[in-house]
């Protein structure tokens, strides 16, 4: 769960683990003398332990040191169901207070030598500022890893503030003239606004060749019960909103919309881990088409692309590694609703733009990289860290309204630069999965963010 900006101050609580929840790399009866051997012969992530070449774990987590869990190696076996669980509380003054469960579980569907754990990973938060968030994220891969369903299932009733399209200044943060209102009066920091958001994200490929995917999905947002609270047309000077003055130029409702689409996907994955990878990339190509009679309010199309690459630092400690993140979107054809169009944040996982509050920066298009560097710092790797920096940056179309004339915002005309350095502390050491505690800074801004699992 990503926070808002803020001091916060964070208590997780004991978790109830059953079983690794996640499939290690696979060992390798491979004799050796040193670990450059195993990492030419089998691939980075690999050492040298009691002379046979086998995979990097570390030796211990949190569940060990406070008893809850024995130290066991090994492979978890097929169809063998596992449950991770991690009560959670929080405090932000964005939020208030937030209290919930984060639930993972995991579950093998073939052989463990050639078939990745397939994770399901469920959260559902209340925050004493009346916000209810539950999601349901997964990757199932079949035996072989010959089919990947990935899957993104949301309800929200929610409320947060928008501070309009593009990177830079918005017209709205200093006021405007339009035919039929007049002069608007200035809104020069958040626009708050309630909505509610039901969202079903599927996606079904198929391997093809190698680490080759492809395959098809659907992708519907169903976005209602939206208030703007600070929209006041009938104020002198009235006060008009991001969200409200971007519907009525393209022609939205300004309560409810929908966005229903088909995508195609093209996916290469050669990691090591859909956790915590040490090696390999991560590259996708996914094109949406969102038609009316599908049930988008508009007619519209869409295309994402995401890269990463893990780059591995240290043979001797395998979780050492650089990794790179980047995310390009944008519309392509027709008109999408306003909270539908990407923004800081908004990723499957809520992860990108640490240093800014979630939906911080929106537009018709984004570009947004970021670079991390993982490192260990206990030698049993109870304890590792991070320091990473992230840049982002979106446009605004071109607007001639009723008078009004705004040239908009391209790529690159304002970027948005943050970073900032965190705390890893291992969960389960068979899945490499860690407890997240990061603190980043961006412009004018800076935040506290903890979690299960990597940024990305």
């Amino acid at each position: 769960m990503r926070q808002a900006r803020g001091l916060a101050a964070v208590c997780l609580l004991p978790g109830l683990l059953l079983g690794p929840a996640a499939r290690s790399a696979e060992e390798a009866p491979v004799s050796c003398v040193e670990t450059s051997q195993c990492s030419r012969q089998l691939g980075y992530g690999n050492v040298c332990k009691d002379g046979r070449c086998q995979s990097y774990q570390d030796e211990t987590d949190i569940f060990i040191v406070v008893g809850l869990s024995e130290k066991s190696e090994g492979l978890p076996k097929a169809y063998e169901p596992l449950l991770a669980f991690l009560p959670a509380f929080a405090y932000n003054p964005s939020v208030g207070f937030l209290f919930g469960a984060v639930g993972i579980f995991g579950i093998v569907l073939g052989d463990p030598e050639t078939t990745t754990i397939s994770n399901v990973q469920a959260i559902a938060l209340y925050t004493t500022k009346s916000q209810f968030i539950s999601s349901i994220t997964s990757t199932v891969l079949t035996d072989g890893n010959t089919w990947e369903f990935q899957g993104d299932w949301r309800f929200l009733i929610f409320n947060q503030d928008t501070y309009g399209l593009g990177t830079g200044t918005t017209p709205v943060s200093t006021g405007f003239t339009i035919g039929g209102i007049g002069t608007t009066a200035g809104i020069p920091g958040g626009q708050p606004m309630d909505f509610s958001l039901v969202r079903f994200h599927q996606n079904a490929l198929r391997k093809v060749w190698g680490n080759l995917y492809v395959g098809p999905g659907i992708s519907f947002d169903r976005y209602y019960a939206i208030d703007d609270e600070s929209l006041n047309l009938s104020a002198t000077p009235p006060v008009v909103t991001s969200h409200y003055a971007y519907s009525q130029v393209e022609g939205f409702p300004t309560g409810q919309y929908n966005e229903s689409g088909l995508n195609l996907n093209v996916l290469y994955d050669s990691r090591d881990s859909t956790i915590n990878a040490y090696r390999g990339g991560y590259a996708n190509l996914s094109y949406q088409w969102n038609p009316t009679w599908f049930g988008s309010t508009q007619n519209s199309s869409f295309v994402y692309t995401e890269f990463r690459y893990y780059l591995g630092l240290s043979d001797a400690v395998p979780r050492n590694v650089l990794a790179f993140w980047f995310i390009g979107q944008g519309v392509v054809s027709g008109k999408m609703p306003y909270l539908t169009l990407p923004a800081i944040g908004w990723d499957a996982r809520n992860r990108s733009g640490r240093g800014f509050i979630q939906g911080r920066f929106r537009g018709t298009a984004e570009l947004y990289g970021e670079v991390e560097w993982r490192f260990r710092i206990t030698d049993n790797g109870l304890l590792g860290g991070v320091i990473f920096s992230n840049v982002s940056t979106f446009t605004r179309p071109t607007v001639s309204y009723q008078g009004f004339s705004e040239p908009g915002q391209s790529l690159f005309q304002n970027v948005a630069v943050a970073g900032g350095f965190g705390l890893r502390i291992m969960m389960n050491r068979q899945s490499r999965t860690n407890i997240t505690l990061d603190l980043a800074v961006g412009q004018k801004t800076w935040g506290f963010y903890f979690g299960a699992g990597e940024a990305f």
